[in-house]
């Protein structure tokens, strides 16, 4: 891989194959959504490689000085060259930029790219937040961090996730999935790795919700999908016991809410859009 930063300090530029960063169990024909995540979450850690001022961040990925960052949503659109033209070979071209700092958090957006060509793969917004590793809650950002990027506080910010919509009234139109945490979902703080969030819905809301007809259209389990969104708001760790709650939009049947409850209490929200035009699976 090579990283490049922008004279300002604010985008960097990366290029590398697919397969750097994906596990070959994880492509079958193509990149899975859960390579799509890593790949994503690398190029933000490539963003904050390059900082020649950032010692103190490093505490916030690692947990040390009592600080750490937290994903706490993001907003992927998914295009057609991701399913027709990616393959574990096909060289990408990544920009990451922050585009927003506030008090507590900041925002990050991701283009992903095919470098030959320049066609769109994907788009990625995340929102990131500086909490306290015991309490858990929201902290200041350094100092010498929100000031670096001053300018970026007072520009509106350009991505939040809007109301999740409730349950429905009618309890039949709900689908229940329940899955234990196994170690190949834990990351090196002993808590659930974030991506896999996605996949239990993924689990739910298509491979079973689907092949058990709790949706009208009955061939979700080979569509594909546009966009996702996702909210993260609690954490779990080796052998909880999560349960995914999937329900269809009541307008668009092509549009699938997730919750995933600790417990009772809602932990992970996501709202999967699909393309029924396409017919290719990439689970």
């Amino acid at each position: 891989m090579r990283v490049i930063q922008s004279s300002d300090g604010k985008e960097t530029t990366s290029s590398f194959t697919v397969d750097e960063f994906t596990d070959k169990h994880d492509i079958e024909g193509g990149l899975t959504y859960l390579g799509l995540c890593n790949i994503l979450k690398h190029a933000g850690f490539d963003w904050w490689s390059v900082k020649d001022s950032f010692g103190v961040m490093d505490a916030f990925f690692y947990g040390h000085g009592g600080t750490t960052i937290f994903v706490r949503s993001q907003h992927m659109h998914v295009y057609p060259a991701f399913y027709s033209k990616v393959t574990n070979k096909s060289l990408l071209l990544c920009k990451v930029k922050i585009v927003f700092v506030g008090k507590t958090s900041l925002v990050l957006h991701t283009v992903l790219r095919l470098e030959q060509t320049g066609e769109l793969v994907a788009t990625s917004s995340v929102v990131l937040v500086c909490v306290d590793t015991t309490t858990r809650r929201p902290v200041a950002l350094p100092t010498g961090f929100i000031q670096k990027y001053s300018d970026l506080q007072n520009v509106p910010r350009p991505y939040k996730v809007s109301g999740f919509p409730r349950f429905p009234c009618s309890p039949e139109k709900l689908y229940r999935y329940s899955v234990s945490v196994a170690e190949n979902d834990i990351d090196r703080n002993n808590h659930t790795i974030q991506s896999h969030y996605l996949k239990f819905c993924m689990d739910a809301a298509v491979q079973r919700g689907a092949r058990e007809q709790a949706y009208s259209i009955p061939n979700k389990g080979v569509a594909v999908v546009k966009e996702i969104t996702m909210e993260y708001m609690g954490e779990s760790i080796l052998n909880d016991t999560l349960v995914v709650v999937s329900w269809e939009d009541d307008t668009n049947p092509n549009v699938i809410y997730n919750v995933i409850q600790k417990e009772g209490r809602d932990i992970f929200n996501c709202v999967v859009t699909f393309d029924n035009a396409v017919i290719r699976s990439k689970m």
